[in-house]
């Protein structure tokens, strides 16, 4: 006995996955019912899609909660009393979502675990302006994202005792195999629990360095150029990157292009034109006094939708070398200068 209170004390203990008899579910049955409710709630997404292609591309960064209200009314339901604690994928993988003595979680417990769940995957994906990176909203953000995101991820991964993630040990449930009677189970190791703390610990401290370093250069002629190209009406979101790609040839040797990409993302099916994506390249030589440096500017112009359950897009890349924008920028120097 007390070898064995040692042990849980100071060890995970080792657990036997895919043992019917185990009461608490085990890592993969819960992965495959995740897996399958998804398959769900893509196909509920691929329908709204298509009924509704043009109003959720003005939403633009809000047609995410679209698929955030689904989900949360499917989740929040069928894991809860009243579903039983199964969702489809569940109940064909027959496990179900329960507390600590067997009984099925309320309606309000289940809302709150998938909320806890979904709300650091929600913003992971969601377009964030330049200015949320620079202001006190990148805490908040950090702490969202990257601490809930990590710890949901790692108590997945490694919590062996109990199964339970960040959104199960916040409300007290567990997933457990619905053939198997009710067990007594050890609580979950501290040393999980320490380490999810520091995670969100270490989430606070990560964007003292992001702001500064949009001071930096060239970080802050690449926000200019992104603020410059978001003015534009027909453009949604715009992101700007600068770098460089090194290949080999088996004749010169290795080479290096250096270049500019810009993404932008369009409110009206624009990814053919031609022209507006020069219009845009010619903003970029304007605004980012490097851009001659450069092999190439490319511009990605995109067009879709992103709700969260489903998204679809479609690209067009234009390429320019930098003396095809030379002189418009050349001309609008001179009239600043005159």
């Amino acid at each position: 006995m007390v070898e064995s209170n040692e042990w849980n004390e100071t060890k995970e203990p080792p657990v036997e996955e895919g043992n019917d008899k185990r009461w608490i579910a085990g890592f993969w049955s819960r992965i495959f019912a995740l897996f399958l409710d998804s398959l769900l709630l893509g196909a509920i997404g691929f329908g709204l899609g298509l009924a509704f292609e043009s109003e959720f591309v003005e939403m633009g960064a809000l047609g995410r909660t679209i698929g955030f209200a689904v989900a949360l009314t499917y989740f929040g339901l069928m894991n809860s009393v009243i579903g039983k604690g199964q969702t489809l994928g569940k109940r064909i993988l027959d496990i179900r979502v329960v507390d600590a003595s067997g009984s099925y979680i309320s309606l309000s417990k289940s809302f709150a675990r998938y909320i806890i769940f979904a709300i650091p995957f929600l913003f992971n994906g969601a377009d964030i302006t330049s200015n949320a990176h620079l202001s006190y909203l990148i805490y908040p953000l950090s702490i969202i994202v990257f601490g809930g995101l990590f710890s949901i991820v790692y108590l997945y991964l490694f919590n062996r005792r109990t199964r339970q993630s960040l959104h199960d040990l916040v409300v007290g449930s567990y997933v457990v195999n619905s053939a198997s009677s009710v067990e007594n189970v050890n609580s979950i190791w501290k040393v999980h629990l320490v380490i999810s703390a520091a995670t969100f610990v270490l989430a606070v401290i990560l964007p003292i360095f992001t702001i500064g370093f949009a001071d930096s250069h060239p970080f802050n002629e690449l926000l200019s150029t992104q603020k410059a190209l978001s003015g534009v009406p027909e453009v949604r979101l715009a992101s700007v990157k600068s770098g460089k790609t090194i290949f080999s040839s088996t004749e010169s040797g290795t080479q290096t292009s250096t270049y500019i990409t810009v993404q932008v993302y369009v409110k009206e099916q624009l990814i053919d034109d031609q022209e507006f994506a020069k219009e845009l390249a010619e903003i970029v030589a304007k605004n980012f006094p490097d851009y001659q440096s450069k092999n190439v500017v490319q511009v990605i112009l995109t067009y879709g939708f992103d709700i969260g359950i489903w998204s679809q897009w479609s690209n067009h890349n234009h390429t320019f070398k930098p003396e095809e924008l030379g002189q418009a920028a050349s001309q609008n120097l001179t009239k600043t200068g005159s």
